[in-house]
């Protein structure tokens, strides 16, 4: 175990209070001096967390645990001064650029969350017809299942369904069912991952809900102007990226926009049309800010994302609907905009910050300040605002924790039309 501090000297600090390989025969070994880089993964569109660590081992770990990939992998960090820690244990499924240099060896040892290993060696043949969500805690917290112990944050969902599941995995048994399920709001866009520090099931629209927990700034002052402020530092955003700033052909093509449902009920013979349009379903869901990406007079057919559907509301001996037309248009479209407009930024690490929380972005206009303008806003009217941590890649190197985040946002705090 590294030595741990209780103050912070400069932003990015960061305790491993443990890191250890504990082999398939018992053995405990503590890796925290011979670790050269620790990257964890965490992710509201993947299940489980994962990472990968880069050992430089001049203790020859290889034959004395030795490793053989069943090894666990115990991880403890915390920033100086915060009460929050990240606490898990992983499961090393791989190794790979193995290189040995006289007597020195580098390698690469890949890790994944237990309930993911548990997951690809169960397999699910029966029925439920509970709540969707309770059936979902059953699946992640029974033995039979992934018997996981992890903490467990479920926000309860409007309806039931009744499903038999044909030897999935559990894994997959929570994803195809979020595809199904409703909050109170009858608003389907509920995901189902791990972040640092619980298992969560929720909708987007619950997320997207909750307060900023952060305010983070993209500006000309950096952390090294600042020297009086270390909590300040971690506001201060070191690098951004825009990959894809938006993309109407990809947004039309699945079906943020807008799209047309026909179903065929294979019991009643009966065919029925749903139509969905972003604009006109704007304001029934919430958004991590008040204006729609496009204008109301956004070119658009619903016809361009045109989807077809076998139903049969008699599947399990009574006429239950599926609710395939409130949940396959409006999932395909929510989802879409969560992801029309993201940012990457890299921040000093915190182990209080996790994916699923809202922050705060930050952002100034690049033309020139006008004289009419030196007393107002200058932030940007379009990319400041609230926005979801949807992925956060968190490196720990030479004791300095880093944090690449994804951030979106669905919505602008200025609708664009009032902008002429």
């Amino acid at each position: 175990m590294s030595d741990t501090k209780n103050y912070i000297t400069s932003p990015g600090e960061v305790n491993v209070t443990r890191l250890e390989i504990k082999s398939s025969n018992g053995k405990l070994l503590d890796i925290s001096a011979i670790f050269a880089d620790l990257t964890l993964y965490e992710d509201i569109f993947s299940n489980t967390m994962s990472g990968f660590i880069l050992m430089q081992d001049s203790l020859d770990l290889l034959n004395i645990l030795p490793m053989t990939g069943e090894e666990l992998l115990f991880v403890d960090l915390q920033t100086p001064t915060l009460k929050q820690q990240i606490t898990k244990t992983f499961y090393i499924y791989k190794m790979s650029a193995l290189s040995t240099d006289k007597r020195k060896s580098t390698y690469i040892l890949h890790f994944c969350s237990l309930e993911l290993i548990n997951s690809l060696n169960t397999k699910i043949s029966k029925s439920f017809k509970n709540n969707i969500s309770d059936t979902i805690t059953t699946i992640l917290k029974d033995e039979k299942f992934l018997g996981s112990q992890k903490t467990f944050v479920c926000e309860k969902t409007s309806n039931s369904y009744n499903v038999v599941v044909p030897y999935w995995t559990p894994l997959q048994t929570i994803n195809w069912l979020s595809t199904k399920s409703l909050n109170n709001k009858n608003t389907s866009n509920f995901l189902f991952f791990e972040n640092n520090k619980e298992f969560r099931y929720s909708s987007i629209d619950l997320m997207v809900a909750a307060n900023p927990t952060r305010e983070y700034i993209n500006s000309d002052v950096n952390s090294h102007t600042i020297t009086d402020d270390n909590e300040k530092k971690y506001s201060i955003v070191e690098l951004i990226e825009m990959p894809i700033t938006y993309d109407y052909i990809r947004n039309l093509s699945a079906g943020m926009y807008g799209g047309i449902l026909y179903t065929y009920d294979l019991t009643t013979k009966n065919i029925k049309k749903s139509t969905y349009d972003y604009i006109d379903r704007f304001d029934l869901v919430n958004h991590t800010n008040k204006a729609p990406l496009r204008t109301n007079s956004l070119f658009r057919n619903t016809s361009a994302s045109l989807n077809f559907s076998l139903q049969n509301n008699y599947l399990n001996g009574s006429f239950n609907s599926q609710k395939i037309h409130d949940t396959l248009l409006q999932r395909s479209s929510l989802l879409e905009q969560i992801s029309a407009f993201r940012i990457n930024i890299r921040v000093y690490g915190r182990t209080d910050i996790k994916a699923g929380q809202t922050i705060t972005y930050k952002t100034p206009k690049t033309a020139e300040i006008v004289k009419k303008e030196i007393n107002t806003d200058a932030d940007s009217e379009y990319f400041s605002g609230k926005y979801l941590i949807t992925a956060i890649k968190h490196s720990i190197t030479n004791g300095q924790h880093k944090m690449d985040m994804e951030i979106v946002s669905d919505s602008f705090v200025t609708n664009i039309s009032n902008n002429k």
